[in-house]
């Protein structure tokens, strides 16, 4: 499992890093090759990281979902780590079916 951020700039408008290090946790020990985004801000989160297989682009107290660079939902900013491995474990089973 690959996870991809952005560097952060004057548009991140989430606390980013812990968020990345709690999905990093939950994720540890998963072998199954998969692309997980965690993007600042939802001007250019989907976009760049379009290619990932699932991710989370934050906003001012919400965010967007996405799957390869679509959005599946908006979500609010305390459910961002909730929602984003949920995401994650839906698309490995598709993966694994």
């Amino acid at each position: 499992m690959e996870i991809i951020s952005c560097p952060t700039c004057g548009r991140c408008e989430i606390d980013l890093l812990p968020l990345v290090r709690k999905i990093e946790q939950r994720v540890k020990g998963i072998a199954t090759p998969l692309t997980v985004a965690i993007m600042g801000c939802v001007v250019n989160g989907p976009g760049e990281a379009r290619e990932a297989d699932v991710g989370i682009a934050g906003g001012r107290s919400k965010g967007a979902l996405f799957r390869k660079g679509q959005v599946v939902r908006k979500i609010r900013e305390k459910d961002f780590a909730v929602a984003l491995f949920e995401e994650i474990e839906r698309t490995l089973g598709e993966i694994s079916r």
